[in-house]
């Protein structure tokens, strides 16, 4: 052999060495399915294959729409692993074992198969029942299923009894699922569900009969309250949940006027409390005014009385005063007017314009104008215009005038816009 052939033969010793190294996958051994022959030989890494699964079995890795799974060769093998999933055959030994079956029913003689991963399901014969009817309903992993079990139902013994209270009907024994229908007896009221249900051997909640209320005259009047609607024409007593409102009877009173609206609660009435209310004595005797009512030794709580004042005297504050408790209001006042004599206008040389020479007395908070006699006069005109306070009111004083001098005349516009701006005080004063 030449050196040609010598280097062709250690060529091909590598290339075949190369090659035996390669890793590969082995042709998958499958259950229930078959790989297509041109897969038999082993396959290199990341390269995949198709497999069959019979029918009724799941291939793992599925193609859509198809009864195909896929696999694909890895350093660690196919991923995944071929296989077929196994359906789940329904056993109707176990049915009738676990008292359950099927909700769509098979013919007798034929066995359903529930693929993987799809769901079946079941219910509890008649007479029969389950805690958690969710287990009813089961999926198919693989081949295994687990089954629900319902258990025997137990009837119940006569429904309980209710104190005012019956049921329509009456057995001495009730099967599951069996309703009872209760009423109450006349003005009694009925709380909670009005039917309940025999289940598995128990009774659910009964409901309650609520007792009415008959209200009391004489706790009425010991608390000192009354109905706000007599009730006397009502033939039957007050039903539970019913209101019930009251008012404080004269001469009484409640801190809290809310609580006199009052819920009867299964025969109970919680009645409110009115407090007796102390008399006054006499009102207070106000100087120059008189009560309109006349005077009595005693007034109940509540009372009012009206004050007037004496004639020219002005009122000050409210006319009407309330006995509360034992104790009058403040009463008002009669503010004292201010009597215009000749006697001091000639004492301090003046007249009046206003008000008209013919009005005596002036009232508290009015104001008079007066002027100078002739031959008299006053160094500032605004003291001419004078407030009658409390009874009190300080003329001016007009002195008389030097020979030679001339009094000036009044500027009447003046005065009329003086007269004006006091009048408008006096109101706001008033």
């Amino acid at each position: 052999m030449g050196p040609v052939g010598v280097l062709l033969l250690i060529l091909c010793c590598i290339a075949a060495g190369a090659q035996s190294s390669e890793k590969t996958c082995e042709k998958p051994k499958l259950q229930h399915g078959r790989v297509p022959f041109w897969y038999w030989s082993d396959r290199p890494i990341n390269t995949a294959i198709t497999y069959h699964c019979y029918i009724d079995y799941i291939p793992v890795n599925k193609v859509e729409d198809s009864s195909y799974g896929t696999a694909t060769c890895t350093e660690n093998g196919w991923d995944p692993e071929p296989k077929c999933l196994k359906p789940c055959a329904i056993s109707n030994k176990v049915m009738e074992e676990n008292s359950i079956r099927l909700v769509f029913e098979y013919l007798w003689w034929f066995t359903p198969k529930i693929k993987h991963g799809d769901s079946t399901s079941f219910k509890c014969l008649h007479g029969y029942g389950i805690s958690n009817s969710s287990l009813l309903d089961v999926k198919c992993n693989d081949g295994v299923i687990h089954y629900p079990k319902c258990t025997k139902l137990v009837g119940c013994r006569p429904p309980p009894k209710v104190p005012h209270g019956e049921t329509e009907q009456y057995y001495r024994c009730y099967e599951h699922n069996s309703a009872v229908t209760y009423k109450c007896h006349q003005n009694y009221t009925l709380v909670g569900e009005k039917q309940i249900s025999c289940r598995n051997g128990q009774w659910e909640e009964p409901p309650v009969c609520k007792g009415p209320c008959t209200l009391s005259e004489e706790v009425m009047e010991a608390n000192g309250i009354r109905l706000d609607k007599p009730l006397w024409w009502r033939c039957s007593p007050v039903k539970h949940g019913y209101i019930v409102s009251f008012n404080c009877a004269k001469a009484y009173e409640i801190s809290n006027s809310s609580l006199l609206r009052t819920k009867c609660n299964d025969g109970v009435v919680s009645y409110p409390k009115c407090l007796k209310q102390q008399s006054c004595g006499s009102p207070p005797v106000v100087p120059h005014a008189k009560t309109v009512q006349g005077q009595m030794e005693s007034y109940e709580h509540g009372s009012v009385v009206r004050y007037v004042c004496a004639r020219y005297y002005k009122l000050e504050g409210k006319e009407n005063v309330t006995c509360r408790n034992g104790t009058w209001d403040d009463p008002p006042a009669c503010r004292e007017p201010c009597m215009i004599t000749g006697k001091d206008m000639d004492k301090n040389n003046i007249n009046r314009i206003w008000p008209t020479p013919f009005k005596q007395y002036v009232n508290d908070g009015e104001f008079v104008l007066f002027f100078c006699l002739e031959g008299y006069d006053i160094s500032n005109k605004d003291l001419l215009l004078v407030w009658c306070e409390q009874g009190t009111m300080e003329y001016p004083k007009c002195t008389e005038m030097e020979e030679g001098t001339t009094q000036l005349p009044y500027d009447w516009n003046m005065l009329e816009n003086l007269v004006k701006e006091k009048m408008k005080t006096q109101k706001s004063y008033s």
